[in-house]
């Protein structure tokens, strides 16, 4: 059951990836979508993806990226690109 009361504060962000690969990139948004409380909801050409975030905590694309994508793209850099 929904209250509304609940402290979240649903919204869709845009983050930037420094990835350069498809398969980085493709991988990146699953590991956000497996996280709790985000779903990848579209990719662009440019590597921006936009992020449906159940408790936005920042609007700011850098600030969004630092603290949705920075922890997964360490990782998928040494095993992608």
């Amino acid at each position: 059951m929904l209250f509304r009361s609940m402290p979240i504060k649903p919204g869709i962000v845009k983050i930037k990836t420094n990835l350069k690969t498809e398969s980085a990139i493709t991988a990146l948004a699953n590991s956000i979508t497996l996280t709790p409380g985000t779903l990848t909801v579209d990719l662009t050409d440019d590597g921006f993806l936009y992020i449906h975030w159940i408790n936005v905590k920042s609007t700011d694309i850098e600030q969004a990226t630092e603290l949705i994508a920075r922890r997964f793209e360490w990782f998928l850099k040494k095993i992608f690109e």
